[in-house]
């Protein structure tokens, strides 16, 4: 039998932008810093798309936390508060802005 997919809370405007920060702050912590510059080294050669892989799971790993505590814990916690962060972008310029800031994580910018 399948394994029901987890049910994760519907965050307001005011809560994503909450998240959203704390996600953002979470890349500046000494020790997430270090992360990224190290996982950064191992791929600092290859075109953007090639290093996705090797930077997805540190991204997530570091939104985790503050995600966590919006209520989206668990397999696919960090992507669904991401698309939902995301659905407020087009309409609140900051949400935008810290949603190009964790893209830019992504391709290692």
């Amino acid at each position: 039998m399948a394994t029901p997919a987890p049910v994760f809370p519907k965050l307001s405007l005011e809560q994503a932008k909450e998240a959203l920060k704390e996600a953002m702050a979470a890349f500046e912590i000494p020790e997430n810093k270090a992360r990224m510059e190290e996982a950064l080294a191992t791929v600092a050669d290859q075109p953007p798309m090639a290093k996705m892989p090797v930077l997805i799971p540190i991204v997530q790993e570091i939104q985790a936390a503050a995600m966590a505590k919006h209520g989206f814990e668990g397999p696919g916690a960090v992507m669904a508060a991401t698309m939902q962060i995301n659905m407020y972008a087009p309409q609140d310029p900051e949400i935008a802005n810290g949603v190009r800031f964790l893209a830019s994580k992504l391709s290692g910018n």
